[in-house]
């Protein structure tokens, strides 16, 4: 039974939107949901899920339009302005960093005894329709783009994300820079309307990703090829250990660098996160004993660089340096990350910043 107002209508529809959709699927969650026996771990294993997709996407600017138990509808209204670069970076950016999450994700279903869960994300652009419930402030789109986005979603492949062709034709308008930091591709096409024209398909995945991978490769083909000979990969040039510093403040890079100097320690200091992400990636696995992250940068901020970074390597350690008043809360939903072990509060004297540094660096991964 609808619960409608006086008019007696449950809907009311609003003007019609020209913005970027995204919609995150879980894969095969039927099959596996019907091996969970109790509705206590049901409702755990789609709120894990569901919660953390949530969150990422609220971090780059989107609003939540529909939320299933297994699936979960995302818009970018700023994507209303097709010459606004950023707001469609984030788009992209949203989707590497909702696949990024993928070993937290099932961490924490580990943790609570779950099966590990895979998805896929699509994501395109065009016009939706919009409507609200009389019951809810909560704007629902549907319509072409909506259908669109849902066909699309089911070519991609477990783990990965794809853009229909009007998102990528967007995109690709853009100065090249825009695209350098993906990996794109054709991934198919889908049979649209009554004429049954193709329209294009393609993925998308970071290539800071791939290079750490395309890293372990020729390491592992240099060390097969030494046929015996003893080969030790140089981890850590220094008697203390190697740390990457990342922070927008040229000041607190210097003052921070020069403590930790001091100490020991060899600092690589970097005061533009996506350009932290490339050297990051381009680093030997577990090269760096830690690594010390800004939460306020542009571009990617700390929390986003969080899962970027962790995607490459999980096993990397992190501490976040922080001013924000709300840093413990913004990291509070970070897996592994613990408010009196992973954040220092700015400012901070040497002395104490380096007793929290040593500490971490000591203790085991």
């Amino acid at each position: 039974m609808a619960y409608g107002r006086e008019d007696g209508y449950e809907l009311r529809f609003g003007e019609p939107i020209d913005c970027c959709i995204s919609i995150v699927d879980m894969v095969g969650s039927t099959e596996i949901t019907t091996n969970i026996k109790t509705s206590h771990k049901l409702g755990k294993y789609y709120s894990i899920f569901i919660n953390n997709m949530a969150v990422i996407g609220k971090k780059f600017g989107a609003l939540i339009t529909k939320m299933g138990g297994d699936s979960l509808v995302l818009y970018f209204p700023q994507t209303s302005n097709k010459n606004d670069k950023r707001a469609f970076k984030n788009v992209i950016e949203c989707g590497i960093t909702m696949l990024a999450a993928f070993n937290f994700i099932n961490f924490k279903m580990s943790e609570e005894g779950l099966p590990p869960v895979g998805y896929r994300i699509s994501s395109d652009y065009g016009r939706s329709d919009t409507a609200r419930s009389n019951r809810s402030n909560n704007r629902d789109l549907f319509g072409s783009a909506m259908n669109i986005c849902a066909e699309i979603n089911r070519i991609a492949t477990p783990n990965t994300m794809v853009v229909g062709g009007s998102l990528y034709q967007i995109i690709k308008s853009f100065p090249s820079s825009f695209l350098e930091d993906y990996l794109c591709k054709v991934a198919g096409e889908y049979s649209l309307g009554d004429l049954k024209r193709a329209y294009p398909i393609y993925s998308i995945a970071s290539k800071y990703v791939r290079l750490r991978q395309d890293q372990l490769l020729n390491d592992t083909e240099s060390i097969n090829k030494s046929r015996g000979v003893e080969v030790s990969l140089i981890r850590n040039s220094s008697s203390s250990g190697n740390i990457l510093l990342v922070d927008d403040d040229p000041d607190i890079l210097l003052t921070f660098k020069s403590f930790l100097e001091v100490e020991g320690y060899k600092v690589d200091a970097l005061n533009n996160s996506e350009d932290a992400l490339k050297h990051f990636s381009q680093r030997e696995a577990s090269y760096y004993d830690l690594v010390l992250l800004d939460i306020r940068m542009p571009r990617l901020n700390g929390l986003q660089l969080f899962y970027r970074m962790k995607s490459i390597d999980m096993d990397t350690k992190i501490i976040f340096v922080s001013a924000l008043e709300a840093a413990e809360e913004l990291i509070s939903l970070l897996p592994g990350i613990k408010s009196d072990k992973n954040i220092i509060k700015k400012p901070i004297g040497k002395e104490p910043f380096l007793e929290k540094i040593n500490s971490m660096i000591l203790e085991s991964p």
